[in-house]
């Protein structure tokens, strides 16, 4: 262990019940380094509870939260409620709290009103953006998954720092039998309900690919509303006979899924590219070594491991090229590169990071 530092406090906008992400898995990574790992629940209803996981030196804490329009109230009022709670999570922890680390910037927003050591925010996604400022103005040090995310927190902090998206390599094999009589299977796993996704480019090439079985992975399936401009292309899909839905599935387990596929699949409005700028789920996909046919994405531009185009337009005839020279893009070396790329960036090696940053600053 680094430092003097000993318990880490994660606060995170997802549940320890949420299928495991990347605060999850810094929090798993943590302690297996042997931190002792307090992982903060969103508020709920609950009250204050702590409750044993499978992993050694991790405890989930439960609270109610704060009380409502927080951030409208003076700072000598805020800062107080937000060490109020901060204390009776520490008491119910029963140990002190060294590093407060926060995937969540619409609570405990004012770190300087913690008695710590050091104090992170940490945001890995554009739409956390609700108290970015005073968050990242008071903390010890700031992350962002993206030139875009650091250019915004840097504005308030000198010490922001860029750290991608990590790798989970911990996965369970499981039997997998996919569905469909397609020559080949091309696969998007993720929630299906998200604004981003371009339902128009993946209706167009299940239409013109009848060959092909594609196989979505996730929840939200039929949730169609205004937030995704081509929710109606989504209803259309559904009625395609190569066109499969399984339910979502348990992040150690994805992997043998993505195994089982031919092709992958990352499909964003053009108008989201900004926002997709570095997807996490991309690192899992070249970890199985398939190809991935994806829009844009910039952290990969240039990388040499992804299948990509800058316009939509050209998504479908991507997707068409691909497929035609698959056994070229699934030679060996070609798999191993994608593979080895993923491996530069497992969670360990983004903890690994994190720790000199802030222990060495």
């Amino acid at each position: 262990m680094q430092g003097s530092a000993r318990t880490f406090l994660i606060i995170s906008p997802e549940p320890w019940s949420h299928l495991f992400v990347s605060k999850h898995h810094y929090a798993i990574n943590l302690a297996k380094k042997g931190y002792k790992v307090l992982f903060l629940n969103p508020p709920s209803s609950s009250g204050y509870a702590i409750s044993k996981t499978d992993y050694e030196n991790l405890d989930v804490l439960d609270y109610p939260g704060f009380i409502k329009g927080l951030h409208l109230f003076p700072s000598l009022i805020r800062k107080h409620q937000q060490l109020r709670v901060f204390n009776k999570l520490r008491k119910l922890a029963g140990v002190p709290i060294d590093v407060v680390w926060s995937f969540d910037n619409s609570v405990f927003f004012d770190f300087d009103a913690l008695p710590v050591s050091v104090r992170i925010s940490h945001i890995v996604d554009l739409n956390q953006n609700f108290q970015t400022s005073r968050a990242a103005k008071s903390a010890d040090f700031c992350f962002g998954v993206t030139n875009e995310i650091v250019n915004v927190l840097s504005e308030f902090n000198p010490n922001t720092y860029k750290v991608t998206h990590g790798l989970n390599v911990a996965h369970v094999e499981v039997e997998v039998s996919l569905p469909g009589n397609g020559e080949i299977k091309a696969m998007y796993t993720g929630n299906l309900a998200m604004k981003h996704l371009d339902w128009e480019i993946l209706h167009h090439a299940a239409e013109e690919h009848p060959s092909i079985d594609f196989i979505f992975v996730g929840s939200g399936k039929e949730i169609f509303d205004g937030y995704n401009a081509t929710h109606t292309w989504k209803k259309k899909i559904l009625d395609k006979e190569n066109v499969y839905f399984l339910p979502p599935v348990k992040s150690e387990e994805i992997h043998s899924y993505l195994k089982k596929a031919d092709l992958l699949l990352v499909a964003y409005q053009q108008k989201h590219h900004i926002d997709q700028t570095n997807s996490h789920k991309i690192l899992e996909y070249l970890y199985s070594g398939n190809p991935v046919v994806a829009t844009f994405t910039a952290e990969y531009a240039g990388k040499g491991v992804l299948n990509m185009v800058k316009m939509n337009a050209e998504w479908v005839n991507l997707l068409s090229s691909v497929s035609e020279n698959l056994k070229i893009h699934q030679q060996v070396e070609r798999r191993q590169e994608r593979k080895a790329f993923a491996l530069k960036h497992t969670y360990e090696e983004k903890l690994n990071q994190i720790e000199q940053i802030i222990f060495q600053h």
